[in-house]
């Protein structure tokens, strides 16, 4: 081989080379959008429940977490199939995992994806079954409550619910019944939490308790009211205010009513101070009627104290002054038989 010939195979041999090298940095930086793209299908925000189900035998991302952002829900498919630790194989046994430690377990198996998941003070997880969060406890609480509300009349806000954080139930197909032993009143109300089979079978029970507010118009007195007197409709005014906080409240039917003891102006009357009038009273004048065998006799005659249907009172016989003992048969009539 000439000279020439072995000068032009390793210029050919380096051109070769640098064909090689250009080849590789073009894919290279071609690959550099498809990596960027990838690093941002990173990108995306989960967060984690602080209570769940799981079916085993292993615990899925999907069964303890949810997607919070489109980047997260576009790839939950294959994220939520991640599997962790691995399940209790004991159906209905509940485990408790602090925040810190739940950090470190997600990290030991999700490494440095673990980075997007926001986490719960602590997460609760049950082996089968089924629970209920805090949310919807709440929202069926409310739901239970309205159409009952409606019966108070007034104005009516819920406060201060207490309820459990979330309910465990140990069977997918259980059910939540809420129900209440006493109707809904103003002020503290219990609320029953049951865990139901299909066939009526209580397999959990919880409590709440809900405060209700019940704001309404009440009777109070226009002027101030003695013992003994009639409650007329100009003596009664009428005021707002909240009935969880005054009982026993006088809805300002019924009657007629006379006062059982002192009331000032503007109080509130509540049933205490009220008392049915007597059919008949002290100082009214009634029919007294004698039936014996075959005779009947009426004449006038003064109450000489108070009494309603079928209860005796002394009358006095206008005519002979004589004091008798009689029944009452109506507002105007006593009867001697």
């Amino acid at each position: 081989m000439s000279m020439w010939s072995k000068q032009k195979q390793r210029i050919n041999a380096t051109g070769a080379v640098r064909y090689a090298i250009a080849a590789a940095l073009a894919l290279v930086l071609l690959s550099v959008p498809a990596l960027t793209g990838a690093a941002k299908g990173n990108r995306w925000k989960g967060l984690v429940r602080n209570v769940a189900c799981v079916k085993g035998p292993d615990v899925l991302l999907g069964e303890i977490a949810d997607p919070v952002d489109a980047a997260a829900r576009s790839q939950w498919e294959t994220l939520s199939s991640i599997k962790l630790w691995k399940a209790s194989d004991r159906l209905g046994h509940v485990v408790t995992v602090p925040r810190d430690k739940l950090a470190g377990v997600l990290k030991y198996y999700m490494g440095d994806l673990a980075a997007n998941l926001a986490l719960p003070s602590q997460l609760t997880v049950q082996t089968g079954g089924r629970v209920i969060d805090e949310a919807e406890l709440k929202s069926r609480i409310v739901a239970f409550l309205t159409p009952r509300a409606k019966d108070l009349g007034g104005d009516v806000k819920f406060k201060t619910l207490q309820m459990p954080h979330y309910v465990f139930f140990p069977n997918d197909y259980d059910k939540l019944v809420v129900s209440m032993s006493d109707d809904l009143e103003p002020g503290r109300n219990e609320i029953v939490l049951s865990g139901m089979t299909p066939d009526g079978k209580v397999v959990s029970r919880r409590s709440a308790v809900v405060f209700a507010d019940v704001w309404k118009a009440v009777p109070v007195a226009s002027r101030p009211m003695n013992r003994m007197e009639r409650v007329t409709r100009e003596k009664v005014s009428f005021r707002r205010m909240n009935m969880a906080y005054n009982r026993d409240v006088w809805d300002g039917t019924g009657g007629p009513w006379r006062m059982a003891r002192t009331l000032g102006r503007g109080q509130v009357f509540t049933m205490s101070h009220l008392e049915p009038v007597p059919l008949v009273e002290r100082g009214e004048m009634v029919n007294l009627v004698y039936n014996g065998h075959k005779i009947r006799l009426s004449v006038k005659a003064e109450a000489m104290g108070e009494a309603g249907v079928g209860q005796q009172i002394e009358v006095r016989n206008t005519q002979s002054n004589k004091i008798i003992l009689a029944t009452v048969v109506d507002g105007e009539t006593v009867i001697v038989r």
